[in-house]
C-alpha cells in the first residue's frame, strides 16, 4: 500500500504544478507479474480534459525484498489539430523499417509511441539500450539465437503461436524471472494519408538504459522522426529517420498506394552510417483485406554493413526477411490463419517455418489450434489445443481503480 501512495503523490504533485485547475480523473491501477520474486507494476495518473500526467513503478511484494523501480513518468499536453507535446519518459515511433526506443525528453506530434507489432511491455526489464523488439523478432528469436535480445537479456519460453490472422501469441521472460504474455500482429498495416501531413511525431533526448533495473538510468543522445504526407496520385510518402550519437545515424524513405480493389502496396529505402561504413535496406510489401480473406506479406533485403538504432553491435546481420501471414473466412464461425517466416544473416544462418491455426465456436465456448513446423531439421514441430467457456457474468469495474474527483468535496486552504 505504501508504494502506492507514493505512486499517487508523485503523479498528483507533478500533474497540479503543471496543469492548473482541478483535475477531471485520477486513475490508479496495479498489475502482477509471474516471477518468483512477486512483482507487481503500479500505475497512477491524474489527467483533466488537456493533458495527463503519469507514473508508474515496479515494487515487490516481498518483504523481506525492498525495491521500488521506477518505470516512467512523463506530462502531455493536447495541443490543436490532434497534436500533442510529452515532457519525461517516452518510445519512440517507427516508419516502415528502423526500431521504437524508450528515452527521455521532448516528443511532439499527432501519433506517438511504437506500432502495433512492436513489443511494448512495461514490465519486463531489460539491460542496457532500451530498444523494443517486435514480434517478428520474437519468432526468429524463439527459433535460433538472437544476438539483439540477448544483449538486452530478454528470452522467449517455449514456441511462438499464430493465435489469429497476423496475429502472435509467446511468453517473453526478462533477466530478474519476470514473464509476461504478449499477442500482437506479426506484420504491421501500410500507413495510408488523405490530406497533408496528417502523421507525424519528433522525439529528442537521452535513450534509456537498463529499463526497469534501475529507476533514472539515462545514455547517448537520441533523435528520431517520422512525418508521412498525402502525395498527388494517391501516394503516401513517407519519411523516417534515427540518430544516436557516437553509433549510428540512418535515414529513410517510403511509398505507400492504395491499388484499386487489390489491396496497398508499399515500398521502401533507407541508408545508415557507422564507424564501420555506409549500409543500405531497400523493402517492399503488399496488404489485401476483404470480408473473406486477408493477406499480408512483407519483403526487406540489407547490406552487411546497414544499422538502425538498437543493431550498431551486432555481429551477425540479418541480410534477408521474409514475412507473409494469410487469414481466411471459412464459416461464420470459423476462421483459418497461416503464417509463414524466413530469414537467412550474413553468415548463412537459416530460419524456415510455416504455422497454421484454426479457431471455431463450439456452442457456447470456442475451440482452437495451432500447429508450427519448422523446415529447418534442427528445431522440430508444435502443436497446441485449446477450449474457452466463459462461465457466469464477468465482474464489474472496481470503483477503487477508478473514480472521479467530480464526487469529492475539494475545500481550498489559504
Amino acid at each position: 500500500m505504501r508504494y502506492v501512495v507514493v505512486a499517487a503523490a508523485a503523479v498528483a504533485m507533478s500533474g497540479c504544478a503543471s496543469a492548473p485547475g482541478r483535475p477531471d480523473a485520477v486513475d490508479i491501477s496495479t498489475n502482477s507479474m509471474s516471477t518468483k520474486d512477486r512483482y507487481s507494476a503500479i500505475e497512477a495518473r491524474v489527467q483533466n480534459s488537456h493533458s495527463e500526467a503519469e507514473s508508474s513503478f515496479a515494487a515487490s511484494l516481498k518483504p523481506s525484498v525492498e525495491t521500488l523501480t521506477r518505470l516512467s513518468s512523463s506530462y502531455t499536453q493536447s495541443l490543436e489539430e490532434s497534436s500533442e507535446l510529452r515532457l519525461g519518459d517516452a518510445v519512440s515511433t517507427s516508419g516502415m523499417w528502423g526500431n521504437s526506443v524508450r528515452y527521455g525528453g521532448l516528443q511532439f506530434g499527432t501519433v506517438s509511441g511504437p506500432r502495433s507489432n512492436v513489443v511494448n511491455s512495461e514490465t519486463l526489464a531489460t539491460s542496457g539500450l532500451a530498444v523494443l523488439p517486435t514480434a517478428a523478432d520474437a519468432l526468429f528469436a524463439s527459433i535460433h539465437r538472437s544476438d539483439a535480445l540477448l544483449r538486452q537479456n530478454l528470452a522467449i519460453d517455449s514456441a511462438v503461436k499464430v493465435s489469429g490472422t497476423n496475429s502472435l501469441n509467446f511468453v517473453a521472460r526478462d533477466s530478474l524471472g519476470r514473464s509476461q504474455s504478449i499477442t500482437a500482429p506479426m506484420i504491421e498495416a501500410a500507413r495510408l494519408v488523405q490530406s497533408g501531413c496528417a502523421d507525424f511525431n519528433v522525439g529528442v533526448g537521452k535513450a534509456r538504459e537498463d529499463y526497469a533495473v534501475t529507476s533514472n538510468e539515462y545514455g547517448p543522445l537520441f533523435a528520431n522522426t517520422t512525418v508521412a504526407c498525402a502525395a498527388p496520385l494517391g501516394f503516401t510518402i513517407e519519411g523516417h529517420g534515427e540518430y544516436l550519437a557516437d553509433e549510428v545515424a540512418a535515414l529513410g524513405l517510403g511509398a505507400a498506394r492504395q491499388v484499386g480493389m487489390l489491396g496497398t502496396a508499399s515500398v521502401a529505402v533507407a541508408s545508415s552510417k557507422t564507424d564501420s561504413g555506409a549500409g543500405w535496406l531497400a523493402r517492399v510489401g503488399f496488404e489485401h483485406q476483404s470480408q473473406w480473406f486477408n493477406v499480408m506479406v512483407r519483403s526487406r533485403i540489407q547490406s552487411r554493413e546497414f544499422r538502425d538504432v538498437g543493431s550498431a553491435l551486432t555481429i551477425d546481420p540479418v541480410m534477408q526477411r521474409n514475412l507473409a501471414s494469410i487469414g481466411l473466412n471459412v464459416t461464420n464461425s470459423s476462421t483459418l490463419a497461416i503464417a509463414y517466416a524466413s530469414q537467412t544473416t550474413w553468415s548463412q544462418e537459416r530460419s524456415n517455418l510455416i504455422s497454421l491455426s484454426q479457431s471455431m465456436t463450439l456452442g457456447r465456448g470456442s475451440a482452437s489450434m495451432s500447429a508450427g513446423h519448422s523446415l529447418v531439421d534442427s528445431v522440430g514441430s508444435s502443436m497446441f489445443l485449446s477450449y474457452k467457456r466463459p462461465f457466469g457474468a464477468a465482474p464489474a469495474r472496481s470503483p477503487v481503480q477508478e473514480f472521479d474527483l467530480s464526487l469529492l468535496d475539494f475545500h481550498k486552504v489559504d
